[in-house]
């Protein structure tokens, strides 16, 4: 029995010791002529993550390399914003006649199911002693990545209180986004949203959005993608018990800008317009920024503002246009 034992312990160890093998025979050549034998764990921004015995993780200049190879998969996207799903292995760059400044970012494809999350959370508060209010705000989202598909769920809400009569004011967004890439930078997307908007008059606004779309810029530095398609949404007004359906045109545009510096910086823009096809010469706009400070790892300080804009509100609005700017601390995973 004891040597039964022995055996099953030499035998884990020896398949433990194959799979850190396994994980760590990546190879990394330097323009200086240095090879890194270890972990690619991905690229983005324009720096390698790169994991060693000894050093641990390291981060690479992409500028700094002149070639990688690994039997892992990743996604993979390139300039103009198309994707592969491969190897990087030594035949990679003569398969496809690409280089490493068409590499924009390379996301690897994990095999562990938690491995596959991103997301981040953010919250902020503030009061205005002139006027007596308190407003606070929070955002979070998630996201799960698997080859040329995403899923991200992501939820806001903004309240402001005047302390001296409890008036409340409520800016609320629930929104599940699937992504699917297509060949040629192309892709399709789909929406299930909710909204709330106490200052437009929105108790409740139910929307189903679908789109195609085309990825126009991505860089290291930038990214940049336009859609259009379609939104079907059922809204109840706050003075009103009902609901109504409309369909409307969607135009939608995103535009990501990173700034690879100490400390890190990003700036984020979502812009979506809604003309009205069923209640004609109705226009909504929805504008959201967002600018980030990376202050020490993956924690953050920075500034939202978003302009919601309604040409036809239902009863109960007390204006065509709801604005803000929030000051934000926030925390970032898996990215």
């Amino acid at each position: 029995m004891r040597y039964i034992r022995k055996y099953i312990s030499l035998l884990l160890l020896n398949i433990c010791c194959l799979y850190s093998i396994g994980q760590k025979n990546d190879k990394v050549y330097l323009t200086n002529g240095d090879i890194l034998t270890g972990e690619i764990k991905g690229m983005k921004l324009a720096i390698l993550t790169f994991k060693m015995d000894g050093p641990g993780t390291i981060s690479i200049k992409w500028e700094k390399v002149n070639r990688v190879v690994s039997v892992k998969v990743f996604d993979i996207t390139l300039r103009h914003g198309e994707h592969l799903v491969e190897q990087v292995d030594s035949n990679f760059f003569q398969r496809h006649g690409y280089t490493l400044d068409d590499i924009v970012e390379m996301v690897n494809i994990e095999n562990r199911f938690v491995k596959r999350f991103s997301g981040s959370a953010n919250a902020g508060c503030s009061y205005a002693k002139s006027g007596n209010i308190l407003q606070l705000n929070f955002s979070g989202s998630v996201t799960y990545r698997v080859p040329s598909f995403e899923s991200s769920l992501a939820a806001s809400t903004i309240r402001n209180q005047q302390l001296s009569d409890s008036t409340l004011t409520r800016k609320q967004d629930v929104k599940w986004t699937n992504l699917h890439y297509l060949k040629k930078a192309n892709f399709i997307t789909g929406e299930l949203g909710w909204q709330e908007n106490t200052e437009l008059g929105i108790a409740n606004r139910f929307l189903l959005n679908g789109a195609f779309g085309k990825t126009i810029l991505a860089n290291n530095h930038n990214r940049l993608l336009a859609a259009a398609g379609l939104s079907l949404n059922t809204e109840q007004a706050t003075d009103a018990p009902g609901y109504t359906k409309n369909l409307d045109a969607l135009v939608l545009s995103q535009y990501k800008r990173f700034y690879n510096t100490s400390p890190k910086l990003s700036l984020e823009t979502d812009f979506y317009m809604y003309p009205a096809l069923s209640d004609w010469g109705r226009i909504r706009l929805e504008i959201d920024v967002s600018t980030k400070i990376e202050v020490f790892h993956n924690f953050t300080i920075g500034l939202t503002f978003y302009d919601n804009y309604d040409s036809r509100p239902p009863a109960g609005a007390s204006s065509t246009n709801d604005y803000n700017i929030n000051f934000t601390v926030g925390y970032e995973f898996g990215n």
